[in-house]
């Protein structure tokens, strides 16, 4: 395990992290400077323990948020409002040059973005007062309280989107690579597990037809679809589950993405793996607790790929791995909530202390060999066998 502080580096509860990679870590700050406001990306060089900064802007105003997406070479940021505008530009790494700079106009308010490489953004908008009337129109026609439309840096044009699929999905795209080649998941579940759930037990009146459903295409074919106006995109079907069952997306590691499945007639859970390289689908774990287990819940960490059993025993929190991981440890109750286990052999564990103004963020380090302990005010991320405190 290694830990990087970065909190000397990091100055405000403004500074966000971008990216972490062996050797660098990237992240953003906002200041005021003169008045203005005012964004910095910047690197860490983890060998030299020495920061840089890449590049710095103006912000349109103090009320942007803003969405960074970091590619190999790039590091794409989109600032909004939450109205009808928003600023994208893309920016080199290594040079901090700008290669490209947008000020994009909608139909409706922002909701969201998601780049889906360096260079083509999903943006999602939904009705406001300019645009109600023409909203409401959008809506009789096709179904869709929100407008999807892909937005091309290179050639600075707006596709719409007009896949059901797209338009109507309320949970998320997940770009991935399979075998060096650019994927895209889309993953539409019908709304939360207790109201699929809730759907089961009304399944005499609403059918076997209330579907979790992901679906898979080549990125580029996916791009090409939405620019040339296709009412269906070339998505495939990869897992879907009826009003009787679950399939959530869970997590992926280099080597498989992994879903959450369950069968509610008999409780069966279990994690189901899909090969990036293949396309294979395994059970890679069961969730379903014995007859004869004590009650616990299953914590699964979404960038590793790994899972864990908890069981609440009297002082502590056992941690059993159930997938990817040999871990078998009590983590003090003291410590707060389980996160995640590092090599098998570190525990992170959070625990948040309010006074009903102010709320201060601890996390501790468990050594389950050693049984040392360390605890630190801060926040706190894990990317792989690295631990960033800030």
């Amino acid at each position: 395990m290694k830990v990087v502080d970065l909190r000397n580096v990091f100055t405000s509860c403004n500074d966000e992290l971008i990216e972490i990679t062996d050797s660098l870590i990237y992240y953003a700050e906002e200041k005021v400077e003169e008045g203005h406001p005012s964004l910095f990306l910047l690197e860490y060089n983890r060998v030299m323990k020495r920061e840089r900064v890449i590049a710095n802007y103006l912000l349109p105003g103090p009320a942007c948020v803003q969405h960074f997406f970091s590619f190999p070479n790039d590091i794409v940021v989109v600032s909004e409002s939450g109205g009808s505008e928003a600023w994208v530009i893309r920016v080199d790494k290594r040079t901090g040059e700008e290669h490209d700079l947008a000020n994009l106009h909608f139909i409706g308010d922002f909701q969201q973005c998601l780049a889906l490489d360096e260079f083509h953004i999903l943006f999602f908008t939904v009705s406001n007062k300019q645009h109600e009337h023409l909203f409401r129109k959008y809506e009789k026609l096709t179904g869709f309280s929100r407008v999807v439309f892909l937005y091309d840096l290179k050639d600075g044009k707006y596709y719409y989107a007009r896949d059901p699929r797209v338009c109507g999905n309320l949970s998320g795209f997940l770009p991935f690579s399979r075998c060096g080649v650019p994927w895209l998941l889309v993953l539409s579940p019908h709304g939360s597990e207790s109201e699929k759930e809730k759907c089961y037990h009304n399944m005499r009146w609403l059918g076997d037809n209330i579907n979790d459903s992901v679906w898979e295409c080549p990125l580029h074919d996916f791009i090409v679809s939405v620019k040339n106006g296709e009412e269906r995109a070339p998505l495939d079907l990869l897992l879907s589950a009826g009003t009787a069952g679950l399939v959530r997306y869970a997590g992926q590691d280099d080597n498989y993405l992994y879903f959450r499945a369950r069968y509610f007639p008999t409780g069966d859970q279990r994690i189901c793996a899909c090969s990036k390289r293949t396309g294979r689908k395994t059970v890679a774990a069961k969730l379903t607790l014995g007859p004869d287990e004590k009650p616990a819940q299953f914590s699964i960490d979404p960038l590793g790929g790994r899972a864990y059993r908890i069981t609440d025993e009297e002082d502590a929190y056992h941690v059993t791995g159930v997938l990817n991981s040999s871990v078998d440890a009590d983590l003090p109750k003291e410590l707060g909530r389980f996160v995640t286990c590092v090599d098998d052999r570190f525990l992170i564990a959070q625990y948040i202390l309010t006074d009903g103004n102010d709320s201060f963020e601890f996390h501790s380090i468990l050594d389950t060999e050693t049984g040392t302990q360390k605890s630190y005010e801060c926040r706190c991320t894990v990317c792989g066998d690295t631990v960033v405190l800030h």
